[in-house]
């Protein structure tokens, strides 16, 4: 493995320098070596480091997996925090590679040529007088399940599942049905958990996301979950929750301070002009304002738990505005020097989403929408799912739960 890493002279650099002090420990863990790149910026402004960490091949790869999807061609790259791998065969080397910590996970960069495979974080900023530890794993498996298997392992992936889920509507969609037809759906899929959505009753035509669900009647709420438990006994009845999208129509003014800006300082949208995505935080107006949904769902419409959709971020990866995560920026590709700040909507919003996960598990089962990209979120063990409107989607769920 070499190791590089950038300078805003637009050199690279293999270690200490006038800019960042760096030390490197390994260690050989079960199934695994374990590196840990410790990086201290030396100077008195926010410094770019990008870093990459490469290993020469003795051949072109015979068989390739990047992101949980094989590469017949035997190169190419990826960035998924959901999949930061790779893994390879080339005869006489077999091996993957994965970044560990949440930023690198998160930055993540995978690449394979012909000559060097390598993972890499081109977006690391590191505040004045900051240290930072990237932190990444070599494994010696060149198969990719005996690799995902072991990477499964070494980040403690493996958790029980208790029982399966489904949506069901409520509303008249469901109210039609008979009870012969709502019993046979719940004994034909036969899920614990079962999720209500917010399909009905609408917000002025919309779907009421954000604080728009605590504006409207959870009448049909109450009343499905009363049928649903008298038909299938046992069934736990979960309602759905998103925490960055609010379609009130004050909602820019209202939570002005906790907008998501794209990089020409616009609000970022869900592709509709009223979806407009938030970011929330304790700190901010938004943050207590949509946690009431919450207690909404637990309290008053008395469901057992929480369907969260997109728990990571939605949409949008990186917010250009304040407040930043202190690790996240536009990095020149040419000069290494830095083109402006970001954060990333994961980080930033980890202080906020952890202690309400937590909050809700307390009082009972959680389901997420997405794999978590962070250790504290992914310790919590609560399952989550991926969208496989692609097949190929599915690869997502390798590193957590399916």
């Amino acid at each position: 493995m070499t190791s590089r890493f950038s300078t805003p002279e637009g050199a690279w650099t293999h270690g200490t320098n006038t800019y960042f002090s760096h030390t490197r420990r390994v260690e050989t863990r079960e199934e695994a070596v374990g590196g840990f790149d410790t990086l201290t910026n030396l100077t008195d402004a926010p410094l770019p480091l990008m870093h990459r960490h490469e290993v020469s091949l003795d051949a072109a790869p015979k068989r390739l997996w990047i992101a949980g999807l094989e590469q017949p061609q035997g190169q190419g790259g990826a960035q998924s925090p959901a999949n930061p791998t790779l893994c390879l065969e080339t005869g006489a080397m077999r091996f993957g590679l994965l970044p560990l910590d949440d930023v690198f996970r998160i930055h993540n960069a995978t690449y394979v040529t012909p000559e060097f495979a390598g993972i890499a974080d081109n977006h690391l900023v590191l505040a004045p007088g900051a240290t930072y530890t990237a932190e990444w794993a070599l494994i010696p498996q060149g198969e990719y399940w005996a690799f995902i298997n072991a990477t499964r392992r070494l980040v403690e992936a493996n958790f029980t599942i208790d029982g399966g889920f489904a949506f069901l509507r409520n509303g008249p969609l469901t109210e039609a049905w008979s009870d012969e037809l709502l019993a046979d759906f719940l004994r034909f899929k036969d899920p614990k958990y079962v999720t209500a959505t917010i399909a009905g009753p609408l917000y002025n035509g919309t779907y009421p996301h954000g604080t728009a669900f605590q504006k409207i009647d959870h009448t049909s709420y109450r009343e499905a979950f009363a049928r649903w438990r008298r038909l299938a006994p046992g069934r736990q009845c979960l309602v759905y929750f998103h925490s960055f999208i609010d379609v009130v129509e004050d909602s820019p003014e209202r939570y002005q301070d906790a907008r998501l800006l794209a990089p020409d300082g616009s609000q970022a949208d869900y592709g509709r002009p009223h979806d407009r995505i938030f970011i929330p935080l304790s700190t901010n107006s938004y943050g207590p304002a949509i946690e009431k949904n919450v207690d909404v769902i637990l309290d008053d419409i008395g469901a057992d738990g929480i369907y969260w959709d997109e728990h990571q971020y939605s949409r949008v990866h990186y917010h250009y505005g304040e407040p930043w995560d202190g690790f996240s920026g536009d990095i020149d590709g040419n000069t290494f020097q830095l083109s402006r700040l970001k954060s990333s909507v994961t980080l930033l919003t980890e202080s906020w989403r952890l202690p309400l996960a937590k909050k809700i598990l307390a009082r009972g089962p959680l389901i997420g929408n997405g794999p978590p990209f962070t250790r504290a979120m992914a310790a919590l063990n609560f399952p989550c799912f991926v969208e496989t409107g692609s097949i190929t989607h599915a690869v997502q769920s390798h590193l957590y739960s399916p």
